[in-house]
């Protein structure tokens, strides 16, 4: 499915440090419209303070003004839609944010109300929204149909506390949340950005999956969660990065320009490699078990001899009944996809069993060598449609590399004869750090690397680490829950993509 529509924040996003709107980020909205995708900005600005914008980037859709308490035409004098705060959650929010020593700013109607015109702020505040605050004694005076509470203090930490205290205080009745470290804006429950991405689907009649939204910010989240895809800028925080499927440059690098050149325009199937892989592709990184090789199966037999000898033993010390354990639900319940020593903690609390460190220790190492006797005594299976995908994929010059969570990644490779396929082998990892250590092997960028993986936890974390592209390796019949979990692609196995166009992108 193809991206319809671009949701941007402003500041930190679409100007520079500096407040300049730059050519090159003209002209990535111009490609976007020429591209049929729409565009619109949204901000915790007033409606007026968007007006240097509207022109250079010839926006013809609604802007959502004060994190969506303003809808308004480009003319930002036509209001479509607006909310207020409840006056008196309203004079809760002031009157608790005064008395921590934050200066506060309101917003009502389109003027700009606050008591102190030299505070810290104020003045780079004006030059932003391009007109005076009204100075009053008593901010109590315009809170009756208030839009947005601004709570300001150079003390950052202070400015941290204060948004956590006030979402406690204020509940389901507002919305707080930091719009840059000096900042925390208090607005209408629906007056967040997630709402605006919900709001623009309904009014343009688009799915979800076919919206993407750029910030920078923690009032930003809400939108690039709900967004189909979500992209975080350079200078955003860790905590942003961390839930944006992707990662541009700063904005004092041309971010937005690079996102919209790199993961909007630069998407598939706009442009595929005969591999059915977006063209920057310089590496693939496959899942060893389940995608690879038939390994599910001999980890599954090794668990149940090891587990079913400790339960026979405890049952007859006991008296307590022998219930063996079951290769298909308690293999997939509670140890495919987990270190093996998390799945085995697992295991024993659902039997309702602790044990002492040492001996969960003990059981594991066990395991393991149950397992080297049944790799030793058993050629591993493979996947061959994988296996030709592989050989395809080396022939075109792309680097390989299989990962694993497993300890035997090398044996059960080496058994399966395709240790001579692959650049990298890395196991006894869990991902996402299984997948960077396999590209910092490789010598590339996550955006150059393409993910296969048949695991909704695989692929989540596959899409939290930033990569180019994860495609779902549908063995179970879920195809719907690898695409939830963030599979750009789903097949039912890689052979699917030689020589193949492939028309589905994530969007």
């Amino acid at each position: 499915m193809t991206l319809k529509l671009l949701i941007a924040d402003v500041d930190g996003t679409m100007v520079t440090r500096d407040k300049i709107l730059t050519a090159r980020t003209c002209d990535a909205v111009a490609r976007l419209r020429d591209s049929g995708i729409l565009f619109t900005l949204t901000s915790g600005r007033p409606p007026r303070g968007m007006a240097g914008l509207v022109a250079p980037l010839k926006l013809t859709a609604p802007l959502a003004a004060f994190n969506g308490g303003v809808y308004v035409k480009p003319d930002l004098t036509t209001v479509l839609a607006q909310r207020t705060l409840p006056p008196a959650i309203a004079r809760q929010a002031v009157d608790f944010m005064l008395q921590a020593g934050l200066d506060v700013w309101v917003y009502q109607g389109a003027d700009w109300f606050l008591r102190a015109p030299d505070a810290f702020r104020v003045a780079r505040e004006k030059s932003n929204v391009g007109f005076d605050p009204v100075v009053i004694a008593d901010l109590h005076g315009v809170l009756d149909a208030a839009i947005k509470l601004v709570g300001v203090s150079e003390d950052t930490a202070r400015v941290a506390r204060c948004e956590a205290e006030l979402a406690l205080r204020l509940g389901t009745e507002a919305s707080a949340a930091r719009s840059t470290p000096y900042y925390v804006d208090v607005t209408h429950p629906e007056a967040n950005k997630g709402m605006v991405v919900r709001e623009a689907a309904r009014l343009l009649g688009l799915p979800l999956e076919q919206i993407a939204a750029i910030g920078d910010m923690a009032n930003d989240l809400p939108m690039l969660n709900t967004a189909g895809m979500g992209i975080a800028m350079g200078n955003a925080s860790p905590e942003v990065q961390r839930f944006a499927r992707h990662v541009t440059r700063s904005n004092d690098e041309e971010g937005f320009a690079h996102a919209v050149d790199t993961f909007i325009l630069g998407q598939p199937p706009l442009a595929r490699t005969k591999l059915g892989l977006p063209p920057r592709t310089r590496a693939c990184l496959f899942g060893l078990d389940g995608v690879l090789t038939q390994t599910a199966s001999l980890h599954a037999r090794a668990w149940k001899q090891l587990c079913d000898y400790y339960l026979r033993q405890r049952a007859r010390s006991s008296g307590q009944p022998f219930i063996p354990f079951d290769l298909v639900r308690d293999y997939s319940r509670y140890f495919d996809g987990k270190l093996s020593q998390e799945g085995l903690y697992a295991f024993l609390d659902a039997r309702g069993i602790e044990l002492p460190e040492n001996t969960v220790h003990a059981l594991n190492d066990r395991k393991s060598g149950l397992l080297t006797e049944l790799l030793q005594q058993e050629r591993v299976e493979t996947y061959e449609g994988t296996v030709r995908y592989v050989q395809a994929a080396r022939a075109m010059g792309l680097k390989t590399a299989a990962v694993s969570a497993s300890r035997h990644g090398a044996g059960m490779l080496q058994s399966a004869g395709l240790l001579d396929l692959f650049d990298a082998r890395l196991d006894a990892t869990m991902p996402p750090e299984l997948y960077l250590a396999a590209t910092r092997s490789l010598g590339v960028d996550t955006e150059e690397a393409v993910v296969f993986e048949d695991t909704p936890a695989g692929v989540a974390a596959a899409r939290a680490a930033h990569f180019a592209y994860v495609i779902g390796v549908d063995r179970l019949g879920q195809p719907a829950e690898l695409r939830r979990h963030g599979a750009d692609l789903v097949v039912a196995d890689p052979a699917a993509l030689l020589g193949q166009e492939v028309s589905t992108s994530r969007g």
